[in-house]
């Protein structure tokens, strides 16, 4: 039976950097992007922790910092290590990869796609009729769906078995949490992943325009 199967169907939240990042640690550590070489003067100790981590693929920063919060878990909650590791963080949103999972398995994953872009996800995600344009949703032979515009900062994966069933939520954009498929996703997932939507900015009460860019 495969690991995944005996996995609670719980929300997970996990940080890498791009496939494309090289981190080259040293008195002053080197991240060599597609748009350049970024120098960090001096880092400290969680974020040089944090960034060979993330090197090496998805992780949960709880391991780096106990009680890391969620994004749903207001600023002022923070713990003064999660402070420090997330203001070190910030600068480097447009060489982060932030991924949601359902216990064991990645569900969607926001990869950033150019130097501007930030990603905050809202602590509760706006209600009402937002939802994902059809023209932003991309589907190619045997891969899973992927939202993208063109001129967008951001692009979403969305993975695995569990990926049509909330493509369904993002579409209908009305927070009901069972889906046409009749098998539900836990709330908390659906929550996160409409925060992460909107901070990616694949939710919206208008269609988006413009030809895909993946």
């Amino acid at each position: 039976m495969r690991i995944d199967r005996l996995a609670a169907r719980e929300l997970g939240e996990f940080w890498s950097l791009r496939e494309d990042v090289m981190v080259l640690p040293g008195h002053s550590t080197v991240l060599r992007t597609p748009w350049g070489e970024l120098t960090l003067e001096r880092p400290g100790p969680l974020l040089r922790e944090a960034l060979h981590r993330m090197q090496l693929g998805p992780v949960s920063l709880g391991n780096v910092v106990p009680g890391f919060p969620g994004y749903d878990v207001p600023e002022d909650e923070w713990n003064e290590a999660s402070q420090e590791l997330l203001q070190s963080l910030a600068p480097l949103q447009h060489v982060i990869v932030r991924h949601l999972a359902i216990g064991a398995s990645p569900l969607l994953s926001v990869v950033p796609l150019s130097p501007r872009a930030t990603f905050r996800p809202p602590p509760v995600a706006p209600g009402g009729e937002l939802r994902v344009p059809k023209e932003i949703v991309l589907r190619r032979p045997g891969r899973d769906p992927v939202l993208s515009y063109e001129g967008c900062d951001h692009r979403v994966e969305l993975h695995g078995p569990d990926a049509d069933r909330l493509l369904l939520h993002l579409q209908e954009g009305k927070g009901d949490f069972r889906s046409l498929l009749d098998v539900p996703l836990p709330q908390t997932v659906v929550r996160a992943a409409r925060a992460y939507a909107v901070a990616a900015g694949m939710l919206s009460a208008v269609d988006l325009k413009g030809a895909a860019r993946l």
